[in-house]
């Protein structure tokens, strides 16, 4: 079977700290390394210029490496491989400092910012573990500030230094022109240039195949509907009293679990958003006056209100259902804004036009995944395997929404027809 893989993991600074003894064990030297310090000095041109200090313990060692040049250089040119060694010294109070160039540490970026993703793991086929050094500062190059920093970094007051003591959740590093007074926004823009193709990889990823379920049942409905040649003039008539009933069903079974009557867990949010928005569209298809001047236009329109209010009341709901209710509304998202698709999707079926139908299911679908993505899949802890979740997510809402595209398809059959 094919396995993935990961290039093993390694802390930001190779040649700090315990990196840097065991690769000197590597060679045959036993160093310990009791205090670490590094300084990474960055360039215009996306350059930097390491300089690592360690504090070594152990005579023999440290006699040794003083001694042998060949033996030195060895050691250092290994414990950082993926840069240019410039120098390795032993001080005389037993004080290694290494010096190396790495050419591509950053890059250049939007209005003359310079960028750098070797703060996270996230950006690149790397595996971060930890920083290395006790203590590593990164100097903004010449006539340029910090612009976006690592969370939990110290910034200098000129802002031409970030000072670190730890690495947990990196990010990506950018350094604006010194004088300029939209230096959040070109920030902004750097990462955006960099991120904006992975987004729209990952947005493909997530959306396709969920969509493309999704579309294929509408399609499928729409042609069953077709075939079948029901008379929806009843159920075109009483659409907006089953939708209040369903409705207010809904959303008495997400108070009962809200109180613990039933077990129903996260799903009570959603549940209590959609029975809402289920409601208040039953009460305004019930009245004659609205159903007679509906078009592709106006169904679509009221889709959109029903999921906003769905949104809404599943936000409003969630702090009574869990303690922290905030992956809920995107959560909410794979379910709500897909089923009040089917409306205007069933409507387009009801006026003859399979393939607006079609277009409607996949546009909507889209569209409601949308606000998900940049947190996908954070709150769900899947990763990739959000994907099928999502899809089975699109098959269940099509099965358990028919009733609602079928209450589009009454709306939408023309008056000759009815």
């Amino acid at each position: 079977m094919p396995a993935g893989a990961a290039p093993p993991p390694r802390p930001l600074c190779d040649a700090c700290g315990d990196s840097f003894e065991s690769t000197a064990d590597a060679h045959g030297v036993s160093v310990t390394v009791t205090q670490s310090n590094a300084t990474v000095a960055v360039h215009t041109n996306g350059s930097a210029t390491w300089v690592v200090h360690n504090r070594l313990s152990g005579s023999d060692g440290i006699a040794r490496l003083r001694a042998n040049e060949s033996l030195r250089t060895a050691i250092a040119d290994r414990a950082m491989w993926d840069t240019e060694l410039l120098s390795a010294n032993v001080s005389g109070d037993g004080v290694m400092t290494l010096r190396y160039r790495e050419a591509d540490f950053a890059e250049q970026s939007v209005g003359g910012t310079v960028r750098t993703g070797e703060f996270t793991e996230a950006h690149g086929y790397r595996n971060l573990d930890g920083l290395g050094a006790d203590r590593l500062a990164v100097v903004a190059p010449d006539g340029m500030r910090v612009g976006q920093a690592i969370d939990g970094a110290t910034v200098s007051a000129d802002g031409q230094r970030m000072t670190l003591t730890e690495l947990n959740d990196g990010r990506i590093v950018t350094f604006v022109p010194r004088e300029t007074a939209i230096g959040p926004l070109l920030s902004l823009l750097a990462v955006g240039a960099l991120l904006g193709p992975v987004m729209a990889v990952k947005a493909l990823a997530f959306i396709m195949f969920p969509a493309a379920a999704f579309t294929l049942l509408v399609g499928a409905a729409a042609g069953g509907v077709t075939r079948l040649d029901w008379d929806f003039k009843r159920v075109r008539n009483s659409a907006g009293i089953v939708f209040a009933g369903f409705g207010a069903l809904a959303t008495a079974l997400s108070l009962l679990g809200a109180m613990g009557v039933l077990r129903l867990g996260g799903t009570a949010a959603p549940l209590f958003g959609g029975g809402t928005a289920l409601f208040v569209c039953g009460i305004a298809l019930s009245q004659r006056r609205i159903r007679e001047r509906t078009s592709y236009r106006t169904v679509v329109g009221g889709a959109v209100i029903g999921a906003v209010i769905a949104l809404g009341a599943t936000i409003a709901a969630a702090p009574m259902v869990v303690s922290d209710g905030s992956a809920l509304p995107v959560s909410a998202l794979l379910i709500l804004g897909p089923a009040f698709v089917l409306l205007p999707a069933g409507y387009a079926v009801g006026h003859g036009n399979r393939r607006l139908a079609m277009k409607t299911a996949a546009v909507g679908f889209v569209l409601a995944m949308l606000p998900a993505l940049p947190v996908l899949p954070v709150p769900f802890g899947l990763g990739v395997l959000f994907i099928p979740v999502a899809t089975a997510s699109a098959v269940a809402v099509v099965v358990a929404g028919l009733p609602i595209f079928l209450a589009g398809v009454s709306l939408g059959v023309p008056a000759a027809a009815r």
